[in-house]
């Protein structure tokens, strides 16, 4: 090679395309072998305008080119390998020995390009070898070869005829019977007599090697042999309907009617295979049948699986609501998230089955598209977020967290359906928000709330116990009412707060139980009655009241000593709330050896007033502990019969200044005129200067509430008895002065004195 020439090789590897073009040219017109082994490399440049153009250059050389065309065939680049066999079909008869020794070759990728040449040359010498290729263990080469050998027409019929009738190779003679349905009615008239009268899996064979003739028989054998039991014949057949394509359509959506499984499932699939215009056929098809046969074809869609959900999403484009409700119904049931999108969109379509079908698709989807599910709780659309919300009540536990956002909607309806929902959930943290929703603004939404928190597994006893104080009254109402409907599960876990806890949670418990009512309670709620808190003993009596159980009733009464007056008055409602067997025990008590028993029961039996308490009070009124005897005659103010007075005025001698005292208050409260005579007769004869003060105190008391009694004194013979009255009714102050200038009017002159004197006295206290 001239040194021109070597120049222009060498700076062929750094030149552009255009560069490389114009190197070509100017190095093909020397004719030389070391020219030839350059222009072969070309054939695997990186522009294939170079490598045509090269292939172009070495087939000037003619003959000369074919021992480098030859060796090319050995390349490891395939673009040398098939420019190469290009250059070799393009001369003709002169290459053909060529390409046939490359059909022999190792590398599978020669082989595949010299069947092809081999198509092209026609080479009568080629057509054993082709034939001998429709069984290599390549398909691209089976392939190749199959239709290398439709091109060289009928006269190969003969020799591919012997391979389906003779060769034990399956892939020959099925790539030899899909030649024959090419070669023409002369070979496919062959094939159809075999398809007649041959074993089933030759006839398998032929139908799946025919089927692109589009001949019904010949589909229908494929449709057929979807129901093999052979697992490897029903997948073939299946491929080979998806390869057959647009032929095969109307026979396949015919099959989905049939009653085999296997066939409906494998005419499915094919046309999913077939794209884009066998799924219009498919959903068309859809549309023109009734339910029962759409859910058939729902079932066999869902075992598809993930491959049909892209068309299935496609298909809410269409607008018809029939079949985006099938869609929606399928997308569900094979539960791919990706579908959420647009089954979220789906649920503002103004048909409610398209709605509802998207609903159920999405609470099917469930769990693995959760997030992108709540998201919609953002919408603006009413309907999307009831959707929503009734879908994330349905996908369980892991929706729980989002319908919890659901109970701050605006619309109620919403946050009901929301609040009604978080009752099926597990988790304890739900409690706070379903308290909050207890004073909603809406009833519907409380009660729903309500109705949740009664059913949560995991149930805070004291966070319900401690909202028994919440500040909200509708908070307070509503866990009221949980305890009420609940709390008879949950006594054990209240008792031990009883037990344990602070003292708000103490209170809360005592009134919870109050509220449970079980007798089971009662001990522990006597207990409550000693505790140090006042409020904790208040609600203990009140609780102990409400559940009625007898054997609260000795403790109550012990609990009488208690000195906070809320306590005290508690006790007595729980008294008239037990009945009848609290005065009978009062009765037995009455007789106790138990001091502080015998006194409360006498502050029992005044708070009660009863008149058959009389006869008990008159037994205490004897008892030889002061104490007693002074509740006894506290106890008998709350009688203001003649009994009771008798009594008292005899409780005026009693030893202790106290029973005297209590004797007096009490006849002070029963301000009956008889008794202002016996004060002021125990006036004159007492000694004592408390106890003067004391009856003066309640004579007093006694003017406040009988002033006019107190004025017709002032007509007694007695200055000192006038005087005693005078000063009561000074003692009782302002609000009798009405009353005395009243009673002033046609009266003694004596009288009018007392009177006048009486009201200088008020006005002008000294």
């Amino acid at each position: 090679m001239d040194p021109y020439s070597q120049k222009l090789i060498e700076s062929f590897q750094r030149a552009n395309k255009e560069r490389k073009l114009e190197l070509l040219l100017e190095i093909s017109r020397v004719r030389d072998e070391a020219v030839l082994q350059f222009l072969i490399n070309a054939l695997g440049d990186e522009h294939w305008i170079v490598r045509k153009t090269a292939s172009d250059y070495i087939l000037t050389f003619q003959e000369a080119a074919l021992p480098w065309l030859s060796a090319a065939l050995n390349s490891y680049n395939e673009d040398i390998q098939h420019w190469a066999l290009q250059v070799l079909t393009r001369l003709g008869n002169k290459g053909a020995p060529s390409v046939l020794r490359a059909l022999k070759s190792p590398n599978h990728d020669v082989r595949y390009f010299a069947a092809m040449a081999l198509g092209e040359l026609r080479e009568p010498a080629g057509i054993p070898p082709l034939i001998k290729c429709l069984g290599d263990e390549k398909w691209a080469v089976r392939k190749a070869a199959s239709e290398a050998l439709v091109k060289y027409g009928e006269e190969v019929i003969p020799n591919v005829e012997q391979v389906v009738t003779r060769s034990a190779d399956e892939d020959a003679r099925f790539w030899a019977i899909k030649s024959l349905g090419k070669l023409g009615p002369k070979a496919q008239k062959i094939l159809l007599e075999a398809l007649r009268t041959g074993d089933k899996h030759l006839r398998y064979v032929i139908a799946a090697a025919l089927g692109e003739s589009g001949d019904r028989r010949v589909i229908k054998v494929l449709i057929d042999s979807l129901a093999d039991p052979d697992w490897t014949i029903r997948k073939s057949a299946m491929t080979a309907l998806a390869e057959i394509g647009e032929n095969a359509f109307g026979l396949m959506i015919e099959s989905l009617k049939d009653t085999n499984e296997d066939i409906r499932d494998g005419c499915l699939s094919a046309l999913i295979r077939c794209g884009d215009k066998a799924m219009a056929r498919l959903f068309e098809y859809v549309e023109s049948v009734d339910d029962n046969q759409r859910y058939v074809i729902r079932k066999g869609l869902t075992k598809i699986g993930v491959r049909v959900v892209e068309p299935l999403i496609r298909l809410f484009k269409t607008g018809k609501a029939p079949i985006l409700s099938f869609a929606a119904a399928t997308l569900g049931e094979i539960g791919s998230p990706k579908a959420v999108p647009v089954l979220i969109e789906g649920l503002s379509n103004p048909d409610w089955n398209v709605r509802r079908s998207c609903a159920y698709a999405l609470g099917e989807i469930g769990e693995k598209g959760v997030d992108r599910i709540a998201e919609a709780l953002s919408s603006p659309n009413d309907d999307v977020r009831y959707w929503v919300t009734r879908i994330l009540e349905s996908i369980g536990e892991a929706g729980m967290p989002f319908l919890v956002k659901a109970l701050q909607d605006k619309n109620k309806n919403i946050r009901f359906f929301a609040a009604k929902a978080l009752g099926h959930s597990s988790s304890p943290e739900v409690m706070r928000d379903l308290v909050k929703a207890l004073c909603d603004t809406s009833w519907s939404v409380r009660k729903a709330a309500f109705g949740s928190i009664c059913k949560l597994e995991q149930l805070s006893m004291e966070q319900v116990l401690r909202n028994l104080a919440n500040d909200n009254e509708d908070i307070r109402f509503w866990m009221s009412q949980v305890i009420e409907q609940t709390g008879g599960n949950h006594l054990e876990e209240i008792h031990e707060c009883l037990r344990t806890g602070d003292p708000e949670l103490r209170l809360c418990a005592c009134q919870a139980l109050g509220l449970i009512g079980k007798p089971e309670s009662t001990d522990i709620l006597i207990v409550g009655l000693r505790d140090d808190n006042e409020w904790v003993r208040t609600y203990a009596a009140i609780s102990l009241g409400r559940i009625g159980d007898p054997r609260a009733v000795i403790p109550l009464i012990r609990g009488l000593s208690d000195r906070n007056s809320e306590v005290h008055r508690n006790i007595v409602k729980a008294f008239q709330k037990l009945g009848a067997r609290v005065f009978e025990t009062l009765a037995e008590c009455v007789e106790s050896d138990d001091r502080i028993l015998r006194r409360n029961s006498a502050v029992a039996l005044g708070e009660l007033r009863e008149e058959r308490g009389i006869d008990l009070l008159v037994i205490l009124l004897e008892d030889p502990e002061e104490k007693v005897r002074q509740a006894a005659a506290e106890a008998l103010g709350k009688f203001p019969g003649l009994k009771a007075h008798a009594v008292l005025v005899q409780a005026l001698r009693d030893q202790s200044f106290q029973v005297r005292a209590a004797a007096l208050c009490s006849l002070g409260e029963h301000a009956r005129p008889e008794a202002i005579q016996v004060l002021i007769d125990h006036l004159g004869k007492t000694k004592e200067e408390r106890e003067t003060r004391v009856t003066r105190r309640h004579l007093a008391v006694m003017a406040q509430k009988a002033p006019l009694a107190f004025v017709e004194l002032f007509k007694h013979e007695s200055a000192a008895i006038r005087s005693v009255a005078a000063e009561a009714l000074v003692g009782a102050g302002l609000p009798v002065i009405p009353i005395i200038t009243e009673a002033m009017a046609g009266k003694d002159e004596t009288t009018v004195f007392w009177c006048q004197k009486v009201i200088k006295k008020i006005r002008n206290p000294q």
